[in-house]
């Protein structure tokens, strides 16, 4: 039993379970055990005895041998534009009451039918993420930001409720790219124990965006009007098309299974290439700074070749299957636990926040459009503080684990932070209802508004890097089965304003606060069967269909 993770009786491997770090000995050789691991590549400095997590190749076109800058610069645009996506959907919710009033609609009609967008988005990230399963990231994320351009500019110019909603199903499609491959991507580039920050900064973003941006919108809608907040975004998606295309090229890339220590099911992958190189190999150095190295395999493809928007298919698997993938996907123990974890719990952050208007323009606080965007100042700041903690605290708990197990990393491990999701989280939403119905001082429900933004974004880390670990191979189709959460957003976005003036907010935020506490609970079963979860769905005559479907 590593660690509490029960030991699996079937497989000599198990896909998610690696060697993370060995022991560097006085002779400056790196051994497991009675085997010297100094031929697999490891990290650097206080993580040179951490072995990298897959192994890359000897190419330099390989993402995992780009250099460090190259990959934090990419991912710092990519979540800039998570950003302004993020900020994108919920941005004109301050205007709702304002809006409902210009096109003759009631509230609960116009939050229902916009609320169409989040059953787009579901249902859209399936075919975009098999475009990018089959075709590469790249073009789908140029697509999507196009459509959002496109979007925009129709938002913009809308003068009617029907032309708007139309232009924003389209721009919802548009979304969809980001709700799966930037985690997706950051697989692509980064090595398992580099992988807690990165989650963190696209989490960050993607709160500054939904926080930050419901802020400035409603100065924006107060001062100017609602159809501005789209004009700006067009202006922002215009500019993001270009770096896009300079700054961000493709990162999916086929490599030898064999360098894939984490997934497989036959021996130790770790150990075959240690075996294979033999003792007399020379170690292998960091390919984190990835200097120049006269030993790769192939020359350095240009900049002007990785401007190249379209690189061919790769991936042999046939589009159609690669789309029905995700939903056979949702019958495995581990998807189906992060399906709950991630997607029912972040859902209800999209339903608060299509409610605030309705929340606080009513008696007893009476806030203003620009005041209920400030609101969102609580959002924020708890997705900055949490973001800061979570990140460095994620790689360090799986680095400090498989130290402490011999070595072996269990993707388990990432389900470690659910702990202060758990006890954060049910008071968060416990006291935001609780303190509305009482009529509290508006800062003590927008204190616990700021605390769930805190306390998911432990539970979002935990959850994706639970999933790209047992499943890196598949995981935009994970991903793209998780965010069927969507459809369920879409149905509670439906009713939640009624559902509020009928049984009041502390009854709503009472239940989904239980809610979150048992899904919080069920990871302690999944952290104990876990593994053998993972064995079982890869041995198991339905899911290798499934997998190879």
């Amino acid at each position: 039993m590593g660690l509490g993770v029960l030991e699996d009786k079937h497989l000599p491997h198990v896909p998610g379970t690696a060697l993370l770090t060995d022991i560097v000995g006085l002779d400056h050789h790196h051994r497991h055990g009675g085997l010297d691991t100094s031929a697999l590549r490891h990290g650097k400095g206080k993580d040179s005895d951490i072995v990298l997590v897959p192994q890359p190749s000897k190419s330099p076109n390989d993402p995992l041998n780009w250099p460090l800058w190259k990959k934090d610069l990419m991912l710092f645009f990519i979540c800039i534009d998570t950003a302004v996506v993020g900020a994108w959907g919920p941005m004109i919710s301050p205007g709702f009451v304002e809006m409902a009033s210009q096109f003759g609609v009631s509230y609960n009609k116009l939050n229902g039918d916009l609320g169409y967008g989040i059953l787009v988005i579901g249902i859209s990230c399936f075919f975009t993420n098999s475009m990018a399963v089959v075709w590469g990231r790249r073009p789908v994320f140029l697509l999507g930001n196009i459509l959002l351009f496109i979007s925009s500019i129709g938002g913009y110019f809308s003068h009617s409720f029907g032309s708007l909603l139309g232009f924003r199903l389209l721009g919802c499609i548009g979304m969809s790219p980001f709700e799966v491959l930037v985690t997706t991507t950051i697989a692509d580039l980064y090595f398992v124990h580099q992988r807690g920050v990165r989650l963190a900064a696209w989490g960050l973003c993607l709160s500054i965006g939904v926080g930050g941006g419901s802020i400035i919108s409603g100065y924006i809608i107060e001062d100017l009007s609602w159809n501005w907040t789209y004009g700006i975004c067009a202006i922002m998606f215009g500019v993001w098309i270009v770096v896009l295309f300079l700054f961000c090229p493709e990162t999916a890339y086929r490599r030898d299974d064999l360098l894939n220590t984490d997934l497989g099911t036959d021996l130790d992958r770790a150990d075959q290439i240690a075996e294979k190189a033999g003792h007399a190999s020379p170690r292998a150095e960091n390919v984190e700074i990835a200097e120049p190295d006269d030993t790769w395999s192939e020359e350095k493809h240009s900049y002007w070749h990785e401007l190249k928007i379209f690189h061919g298919r790769v991936s042999d698997d046939p589009f159609w299957k690669v789309l029905t993938r995700p939903l056979m996907m949702l019958i495995f123990p581990q998807v189906l636990f992060s399906f709950f974890a991630y997607g029912l719990t972040t859902s209800w952050l999209v339903v608060v926040g299509s409610v605030l208007a309705q929340l606080f323009t009513a008696p007893p606080y009476n806030f203003s459009v620009s005041g209920v965007g400030l609101v969102s100042i609580a959002s924020l700041i708890g997705a900055i503080i949490g973001a800061f903690i979570s990140g460095p605290v994620a790689d360090w708990v799986v680095k400090m684990m498989a130290r402490k197990n011999g070595g072996i990393y269990e993707a388990e491990f990432r389900l470690v932070l659910i702990v202060i999701s758990f006890v954060l989280g049910g008071m968060s939403f416990f006291g935001f209802g609780w303190s509305l119905e009482e009529q509290d001082p508006w800062i003590v429900p927008v204190f616990f508004y700021g605390l769930q933004y805190f306390s998911v974004g432990f539970m979002t880390i935990a959850v994706y890097g639970y999933l790209t670990d047992c499943h890196r191979d598949k995981a935009p189709e994970a991903f793209a089965a998780i965010n069927l959460r969507n459809i369920y957003s879409f149905g509670m976005n439906y009713f939640i304003s009624d559902w509020i003036s009928s049984q009041g907010p502390k009854e709503v935020f009472c239940i989904v606060g239980g809610l979150h506490v048992f899904i919080c609970l069920c990871a302690i079963p999944m952290y104990i069967f876990g593994k053998r979860c993972r064995s079982w769905t890869s041995r198991v005559k339905i899911f290798e269909k499934v997998m190879r479907a």
